[in-house]
């Protein structure tokens, strides 16, 4: 049976509910409590040949025209990204997954298992947020998610991001793909 991406119009909505979530998370909590993760749950070394991950990278609060998060979800044989503006879908594209690609991230997966979340204790308020999960044959078997605000967790960010960086060079870079002012 081949494997699809989910529809732009599902993306659109749960990009709009996890911003909505994320809002009312950072009014009541302030953007601390409850995105803890971590990668001690890991436990293969690699990445399974039937995986799919998804990596999240959820903007600051920002005026709409400069707001850029966006959905990175890959598998061995396809990549797609979905860039958005407060749920409004700015750019969609998938691309083929290349054989060298896969293997490197692949084989650096193990290299996420020591990353630790700490959220800072007073909450943090403009910061932004990351997710990084694994599924296979639809069961969740890695997840890790934080926010990144006032040095808060900036060095496990700036890990997920060089890890899914060989992924996201498939795509134009973000002022190609979707440019600010562009809503």
């Amino acid at each position: 049976m081949p494997w699809t991406f989910p529809t732009t119009s599902a993306v659109c909505e749960v990009l709009r509910r996890q911003a909505v979530v994320a809002t009312l998370v950072c009014i009541v909590v302030g953007c601390a409590r409850g995105t803890e993760g971590s990668g001690s749950q890991m436990s293969q070394v690699a990445l399974p040949p039937t995986a799919t991950v998804t990596y999240e990278f959820h903007d600051s609060s920002v005026p709409p025209p400069f707001h850029r998060s966006f959905v990175l979800m890959f598998t061995r044989e396809r990549a797609r990204i979905v860039v958005d503006s407060y749920g409004d879908i700015l750019a969609d594209q998938d691309a083929p997954m290349t054989a060298a690609v896969w293997d490197e991230v692949s084989q650096s997966f193990a290299d996420l298992s020591d990353i630790v979340i700490e959220e800072p204790e007073q909450g943090c308020t403009g910061g932004t947020a990351f997710a990084v999960s694994v599924a296979d044959g639809g069961v969740t078997s890695f997840s890790l998610h934080g926010s990144a605000c006032g040095g808060a967790n900036s060095h496990a960010e700036e890990r997920l991001q060089n890890w899914v960086r060989p992924v996201r060079v498939l795509f134009p870079p973000m002022d190609q793909l979707a440019p600010e002012g562009n809503r």
